[in-house]
C-alpha cells in the first residue's frame, strides 16, 4: 500500500468543508424550519382556541407583550391599513375577530405557506391570517379582511 501524506487528507477536508459550508448552512436552516413548524401550527391552534374563549391568560403564556396586530382592510391604499400594538389591545382585537357565531368558522389552514387561519361566513373566506414568530413568542399577526387572493380557495 501506498503511503498518503497527513498534510493530503487535511488539505482535502478543508476544501470539501468550504465548499460545503452553504450548503450545510442552507440545510441547517431548512432542518430549523421543519422542526419548528409543528410548534407554530401548534401555537397557531392555541391562539385560536383562546381568542375564541376570551381566555387572556392562556393568550399571555404565547404571545409577546410587545405583539403588533395588523389589520388590512383588502380595498387598497394605507388608510386601510390599522395597526394595534402591546398585548392588551391586539387581546381585545383578537376576542372579537374569534367570537364564534353560527355562520362564521374560523378554520386552522396555511396561509403563504405558513401556520394561519381563514375566517369564513357561509362557506366564503372573509379573512385570512397570518402569523409571525420571534423563538416561542407571537410577535406579529396579520389579518387582511375580503382576501381578493382566496376567492378562488384551492382545497389541498
Amino acid at each position: 500500500m501506498e503511503a498518503i501524506e497527513m498534510s493530503e487528507i487535511t488539505r482535502g477536508a478543508t476544501a470539501t468543508g468550504r465548499m460545503l459550508g452553504p450548503a450545510i448552512a442552507r440545510c441547517g436552516w431548512s432542518v430549523w424550519e421543519w422542526l419548528a413548524r409543528p410548534l407554530h401550527y401548534r401555537a397557531v391552534h392555541h391562539l385560536h382556541v383562546a381568542a375564541e374563549t376570551h381566555d387572556r391568560d392562556r393568550l399571555r403564556t404565547f404571545v409577546a407583550p410587545t405583539v403588533s396586530v395588523v389589520v388590512d382592510s383588502g380595498h387598497g391604499g394605507p388608510s386601510g391599513i390599522r395597526v394595534v400594538q402591546g398585548f392588551e389591545d391586539a387581546s381585545i382585537v383578537l376576542e372579537h375577530g374569534f367570537t364564534r357565531t353560527a355562520d362564521v368558522l374560523v378554520d386552522e389552514r396555511s396561509v403563504n405557506n405558513q401556520a394561519g387561519l381563514i375566517i369564513t361566513r357561509a362557506g366564503a373566506p372573509i379573512a385570512s391570517v397570518a402569523v409571525d414568530f420571534t423563538g416561542r413568542f407571537i410577535t406579529m399577526i396579520w389579518i387582511r379582511l375580503e382576501p381578493a387572493g382566496l376567492r378562488h380557495w384551492n382545497s389541498v
